[in-house]
């Protein structure tokens, strides 16, 4: 069978996290034959860091250091991306620098590729003069394709389950992992969560016929509970884990926390979530 996952975007900062996500698409690259293009961002949020400060009083030379930070960030941005070309080997590779808000950088040219692959966390994650959440959940939130969430240690996947729940979201869960067995010959579960778990097994037995349909060898698993809660206690950090993203709403995710997010901070494996 022949992979439908072309192109994959690595983001990355060269963090520790990072290197997890570099290892994971490297990874993914080269079983799907894949191209795979590596972005570091500029922060410009860094290089402008005291413009969008109140200093009152103080005095600080703006323009030095906006330039001493930039060539900062250009230089790491350059070694990193220098770091992972010696690394690619028989791997279809490029690097490219840019700046701006990472995250909105990382949706903006995620558009021409199949897969996103990014860390958990990087360098700035929690920076209070940000005032930003994680990079990770933002592309999660806005990427036109598929967001790849690495786990914080590099296991290479043994098993693909899918978090089924019957919505729009998980749906295109379900075409993302057919795509993905098309050239990734895992092991490949449905895991459907419901309060009934006869409910449970019937939409894990629908979305077994959907794979089976697309030449992949998938299996049901219905598991009764929080659906959460559930689906991190049963993935392995050998496992892939695909989902929907977000899929009850703004405003509920907003005021109550998602499902999408507790499994995005928890799971053991890496997280691929489908919009």
């Amino acid at each position: 069978m022949k992979a439908m996952i072309k192109r994959i975007l690595l983001a990355t900062d060269g963090s520790a996290p990072a290197k997890s996500a570099e290892a994971l698409a490297f990874f993914l690259a080269r079983r799907l034959g894949a191209e795979l293009v590596a972005l570091f961002v500029k922060d410009v949020r860094l290089v402008r860091f005291p413009e969008l400060l109140d200093f009152g009083a103080i005095s600080v030379p703006v323009p030095t250091y906006h330039e001493a930070i930039d060539a900062a960030l250009e230089a790491r941005g350059k070694a990193v991306l220098e770091r992972l070309a010696r690394e690619a080997g028989d791997v279809r590779f490029e690097g490219i620098l840019r700046t701006g808000v990472p995250y909105e950088v990382i949706a903006r040219e995620a558009r021409t590729f199949d897969l996103v692959a990014i860390g958990r966390a990087g360098d700035q994650e929690g920076h209070e003069a940000t005032g930003l959440g994680s990079t990770a959940e933002r592309v999660a939130r806005t990427s036109p394709v598929p967001v790849l969430v690495a786990a914080l240690d590099f296991v290479e996947p043994k098993r693909l389950v899918v978090g089924y729940d019957g919505s729009d979201s998980a749906a295109r869960a379900l075409h993302f992992a057919a795509d993905l067995l098309e050239g990734l010959p895992l092991e490949a579960l449905v895991a459907s969560v419901d309060e009934d778990l006869e409910r449970a097994a019937a939409l894990a037995a629908e979305g077994v016929e959907y794979l089976k349909a697309h030449g992949a060898v998938a299996h049901p698993k219905a598991l009764a509970g929080d659906p959460a809660r559930e689906l991190v206690a049963f993935a392995e950090p050998s496992d892939l884990l695909a989902m929907g993203a977000f899929g009850r709403g703004r405003v509920f995710e907003l005021l109550l926390g998602s499902t999408t997010e507790y499994v995005l901070r928890r799971a053991a494996c890496p997280v691929a979530l489908v919009r």
